[in-house]
């Protein structure tokens, strides 16, 4: 066990270590199609079993439609039950005998929930101010090069569904009637599944 410890970075131990995981209640996950795909795959589930649509915030890259004309949305985690005061636990948070709270999903968590409360301001790397209620984050807290990968890496990931969302859009405005959350999420596995085929 002290060997698993040693190799994993400071801030996973510190999450791993945190009772409450606050986080997991309060923040709005904002998925890339490829965590969509990576977590479909792997449980064996359908993107609506685990994620919601929510109006997609100012400027978001990966917006996608429904209707021709009509609002923007993202691709968020679903949560367990409806926001309160104190938000409301993500689908994938177990709670343990013991109280303490642990992600189902382990090593399969999205690219955002994996480089949380990492950000990149002007190319460097930086904690998102009050990210976490159970503790104040630091610089000193992250493993500076794995962290700035992951975040170049969310930077990528974000740029190809970006591709994907607009193919998709351009249907939509070519279309008069509405398509489904359903389809949307077929159209995204569908892409994944032949960028994957077509992999070296």
């Amino acid at each position: 066990m002290p060997d698993v410890a040693r190799a994993l970075p400071p801030k996973e131990l510190l999450w791993l270590g945190c009772r409450e995981k606050t986080c997991c209640y309060t923040t709005k996950v904002i998925l890339t199609g490829r965590d969509v795909w990576r977590i479909a795959q792997a449980l064996e589930l359908q993107p609506w079993d685990f994620t919601l649509y929510c109006d997609a915030e100012d400027g978001a890259v990966d917006g996608f439609q429904l209707a021709p004309g009509g609002p923007f949305y993202q691709v968020m985690l679903a949560k367990r039950a409806a926001s309160g005061p104190t938000g409301a636990p993500c689908i994938f948070l177990w709670r343990l005998a013991g109280g303490h709270a642990q992600c189902g999903l382990g090593g399969l968590r999205p690219l955002p929930c994996q480089v949380y409360p990492a950000v990149l301001v002007e190319g460097m790397l930086a904690c998102q101010d009050g990210a976490c209620t159970c503790r104040r984050w630091s610089v000193v807290d992250l493993d500076g090069a794995q962290e700035t990968a992951r975040l170049r890496q969310l930077l990528a990931e974000t740029a190809k569904y970006r591709a994907i969302v607009a193919a998709w859009n351009a249907q939509v405005a070519a279309q008069t009637g509405a398509r489904t959350y359903r389809e949307f999420c077929a159209y995204v596995l569908d892409a994944y599944a032949a960028r994957a085929e077509s992999a070296p």
